[in-house]
């Protein structure tokens, strides 16, 4: 089903015209995305290939949310269409929905005067009431009253509004933040963040929440250390150690099971049952108790798992049917992480073992234009580890260290052990080693 056309754009600011791609028609069930880039404002927003300028494209609209049996459709004013094209228009584009299960409310589609009318819509279809929307704007207001505020006077301020800051609040600004990034607008989103880093710093909530991450960092770091000082090839037998070490602890258990899931099979659990058995019947009940919290944070670890990968199969359909790869992977750069290159990859190797060549092709395309961008975003360090970890033989890996390490300095040999210790966690031993050995290497060329 085409959701999109291609129309051509005259930038504002220095008069280029370039092609753009912009969705007409948003249709929940077909790509769930779709919709949060209308509720963000990035729908539609296009980027000058000459300036820069991001602007947002005014074009007819179509809203279909199947499961709320809600279709909205809207056309901007600005566009100066005449009624009756406006109905061919909306027609139009109401013929391509699906018609498989057509119901009554297709013949009657509700109609938005403005884009914030059909934003209005969809939230109070989701059950945003208007007291909600409203706590939202005023958010909004402060956030906008925080950015413009000097930084010597914002403590005042954040003190003035403290028991306003909270989660929401700061997510809030997160979102604001992504958003000018999504139209390219690189300092302002610098900004918000740093003015965000600042509210979280003056605020309770926030002062709070930094708290709580640098004792999760310090669990985190203390349990990574402990499993080390199991060795290379530590036994369930070891595990156990460490659990029942940790049985009063609930933080450290999480950080275990996190790290080290793959530990906890069934044969561990097994084993854990007989040592209940053979354990002295006044000990048994507590032994019991945290066998079980130990199947809950492993149920817990695993669903978290079972969702990051459908949301990433999600992410690569969305990929697939978009009519622009290019703009919509570099429009959600940090949505790409090692699960959804961990499900391309399956679906890579599924195609080929099929013998599904245009598949496989395409896959691989999608591979390559992820890759890209995720290596245009990294770090220059994280950049020249990932140049060592792909060259082509030992030897080349040794000459790109001598000729570039030096320029990174020891800081190099801190990222690169924080590198193994995550290949660790991760179960990836061999990248582990392979990622030692060459900060061997690497230590051995600073200091010559």
């Amino acid at each position: 089903m085409p959701t999109a056309t291609q129309t051509r754009v005259t930038c504002p600011n220095c008069g280029t015209q370039y092609p753009a791609i912009v969705e007409m028609i948003i249709d929940v069930q077909q790509e769930p995305e779709a919709k949060g880039r209308l509720l963000s404002g990035r729908l539609n927003v296009v980027q000058c290939p000459n300036c820069g300028v991001a602007i947002s494209v005014a074009t007819p609209l179509v809203y279909h949310d199947a499961e709320k049996e809600l279709l909205i459709t809207f056309v901007p004013m600005e566009l100066g269409i005449p009624k009756d094209q406006q109905e061919k228009v909306i027609g139009d584009l109401l013929r391509q929905l699906p018609t498989q299960s057509v119901k009554g409310y297709f013949f009657q589609p509700r109609q938005a005067l403005t884009m914030q009318g059909l934003v209005e819509q969809i939230l109070h279809a989701d059950g945003v009431t208007p007291e909600m929307m409203e706590q939202q704007r005023a958010r909004a207001r402060l956030i906008e009253q925080f950015l413009q505020t000097p930084d010597e006077q914002l403590e005042a301020l954040v003190k003035e509004h403290n028991d306003t800051i909270d989660g929401q609040f700061l997510q809030t600004m997160g979102l604001f933040a992504q958003q000018a990034l999504a139209a390219g607008q690189q300092q302002a989103a610098e900004a918000i963040m740093a003015t965000q880093q600042r509210v979280m710093q003056l605020s309770s909530y926030g002062q709070q929440l930094i708290a709580d991450a640098q004792q999760q960092e310090m669990v985190v770091r203390d349990v990574e250390q402990a499993i080390r000082g199991l060795g290379m090839q530590p036994s369930r037998a070891d595990f156990m150690k460490l659990v029942l070490e940790y049985a009063d602890k609930d933080e450290y258990l999480q950080a275990l099971v996190g790290l080290v899931r793959p530990a906890f099979d069934y044969q561990f659990f097994n084993d854990m049952t007989n040592t209940i058995g053979q354990a002295p019947a006044d000990e048994r009940d507590a032994l019991e108790a945290l066998r079980d919290r130990l199947v809950e944070l492993t149920q817990e670890v695993d669903e978290e798992a079972q969702m990051a990968m459908q949301e990433s199969a999600a992410l690569l359909q969305a990929v697939l049917q978009n009519p622009d790869q290019d703009a919509f992977i570099q429009e959600n750069a940090t949505l790409f992480d090692d699960t959804f290159m961990a499900v391309l990859g399956a679906n890579i190797q599924h195609a080929e073992q099929q013998g599904n060549i245009e598949a496989s092709a395409m896959l691989k395309g999608v591979y390559e234009k992820v890759l890209s961008v995720l290596q245009a975003n990294m770090s220059p360090e994280l950049r020249f580890i990932n140049q060592l970890l792909s060259a082509p033989s030992q030897e080349e890996a040794e000459k790109i260290l001598r000729e570039q390490a030096p320029a990174f300095g020891p800081d190099l040999l801190e990222l690169m052990e924080a590198l193994a210790q995550a290949f660790d966690a991760r179960g990836e031993s061999p990248l582990a080693e392979r990622v030692r050995a060459l900060r061997g290497q690497a230590s051995a060329v600073l200091s010559s």
